[in-house]
């Protein structure tokens, strides 16, 4: 059932069995207020080189490939996860922390600048950290989502003090246990425990310069006015409703396992899910005939033969439901569950009101919702209804019509012929539009996130003035008139 807090302690609950896993103490307001105050007088990391800083991130990588079977038995502890899905996360992280460090050293550096015409002048970019990056993660991926985050702040040269999810805190505790016993920056990466109170207190920090949160559309927007006040960047990886367009030119059969992969993977629990597919009206009825089929023969439970895990929260699992009970029950039809806990089968809806939840709201649960579209006028204003912008699919072979389609989505990562795999190409940078967020996570454009952008300008030669300061003589504001001139061609 996730968790509960009672008397200050996290009790945490395996979701399929609802058996207590472990108890761990809330991180007390006092406690974070001495962390916070610990981390900002801790500069041996954000000292380091940026070489040197990606040779602990290395030593980091390995310590985790060493430990995979504990990381991946306590992933699915406390999710309920199917163990292939933990390990895909697991291999996005790993994969993650060889390529930033790549990505880094060449994006980190100082960059020189052209000075046009003032040939007297050096210019540069340094890129420094912000100071002390607080990021607060969610209770899906509780490997992936806290850890990339961390490790983009790191490299940036930060300190960093994360607050995973209340519902899936072993994880990160696991991982800052490796970190200290093979890094050994131990300051550099602080862990706080606890629900949104603990959240409040970080965002709140005055001495907290960049703010790392992904989650709910609704907390996301109350993030972003908190730090407004005091102007504090934030990068904020919100909710999705993401669109998978099925043109009549696709490849059927691709187009097909991808809807599924897609919708389905992790129980549906992901931002980046394909909850929406908006099939051409000429193949409506062929695809949806095949999906419905495909998705009949699949179940949701605990042993090996089930496709999908369980629902992590019991919260999610009350708002999948809440979604579904709104559709007629000849709109939707499900595969099969087996066995007790927080499952919901693998579910097809079609024809659904445009009032209805499933079709505004972000389900975050193993539905997919079938859709038809006449022309793309038609399919883009569907697509733009609920002002969601994290992600989309687009399956097709005309590639001019694909790339106009694309360039009218109003979207943070798209796929062509293809689903998911943008997340796991670390060069690629992450984030929304819209309701689904501001800012951007990995590639160069997520480490310069937690970076001070500094422009400087630096004289190459001192015997003479400037001819723009005050005393110049006439003769060279003649020069300057002339020069003009030189803009003409």
């Amino acid at each position: 059932m996730g968790s509960i807090i009672k008397n200050n302690t996290i009790v945490i609950s395996n979701p399929i069995s609802d058996e207590v896993i472990d108890k761990i103490d809330v991180t007390s307001h006092e406690q974070i207020h001495e962390i916070v105050q610990r981390s900002k007088k801790y500069n041996q990391w954000s000292s380091l080189s940026i070489n040197e800083r990606c040779k602990k991130i290395k030593i980091f990588r390995k310590e985790i490939v060493k430990n995979k079977d504990e990381i991946l038995k306590v992933i699915i502890k406390e999710t309920g996860k199917k163990e292939f899905d933990a390990f895909i996360e697991l291999f996005t992280v790993l994969e993650h922390c060889r390529e930033i460090t790549k990505i880094a050293k060449k994006s980190l550096r100082n960059k020189s600048r052209s000075t046009g015409l003032l040939k007297n002048k050096k210019a540069y970019v340094q890129y420094e950290p912000l100071g002390i990056a607080g990021i607060i993660s969610p209770w899906n991926f509780p490997l992936a989502t806290p850890l990339t985050a961390t490790i983009d702040a790191l490299l940036a040269g930060n300190n960093v003090i994360l607050k995973p999810s209340e519902h899936t805190p072993l994880t990160s505790m696991l991982m800052k246990d490796l970190w200290d016993s093979s890094v050994r920056y131990n300051d550099a990466w602080n862990v706080v425990y606890g629900a949104a109170q603990a959240g409040e207190i970080i965002v709140s920090s005055k001495y907290i310069d960049v703010i790392s949160f992904t989650g709910s559309t609704k907390v996301g927007k109350e993030i972003a006015k908190k730090c407004s006040e005091v102007l504090k960047p934030v990068i904020l990886e919100l909710g999705g409703k993401d669109p998978m367009i099925v043109l009549e030119d696709a490849n059927f059969d691709r187009a097909i396992k991808s809807a599924i992969f897609g919708g389905l993977y992790n129980a549906g629990q992901a931002c980046i899910s394909v909850e929406e597919i908006y099939i051409e009206s000429t193949i409506f009825k062929k695809f949806s005939d095949c999906i419905k089929e495909k998705v009949l023969n699949m179940s949701a439970g605990e042993n090996d033969s089930d496709d999908i895990g369980a629902i992590i929260t019991k919260e999610n699992y009350k708002k999948i439901n809440i979604h579904l009970d709104e559709v007629p029950s000849d709109n939707k039809i499900s595969g099969t569950i087996s066995g007790k806990g927080m499952f919901i089968a693998p579910t097809i809806v079609t024809n659904v009101s445009d009032n209805a939840k499933i079709t505004n709201e972000e389900t975050f649960g193993p539905v997919i919702s079938l859709k038809s579209f006449k022309n793309e006028d038609d399919l883009i204003e569907k697509i733009h209804k609920t002002g969601y912008g994290l992600a989309g699919s687009i399956f097709g072979k005309n590639k001019n019509r694909i790339r106009r389609i694309v360039s009218r989505i109003k979207t943070g990562n798209m796929s062509i012929n293809d689903v998911f795999t943008h997340y796991g190409i670390t060069s690629l940078p992450f984030g929304g539009e819209g309701n689904s967020g501001l800012g951007r996570l990995h590639g160069k454009e997520g480490l310069r996130s937690f970076s001070r952008i500094k422009s400087i300008v630096e004289n190459k030669y001192t015997f003479f003035d400037e001819p723009w300061w005050f005393n110049r003589k006439k003769s060279i504001e003649n020069l300057l008139n002339k020069a003009i001139s030189f803009y003409k061609w």
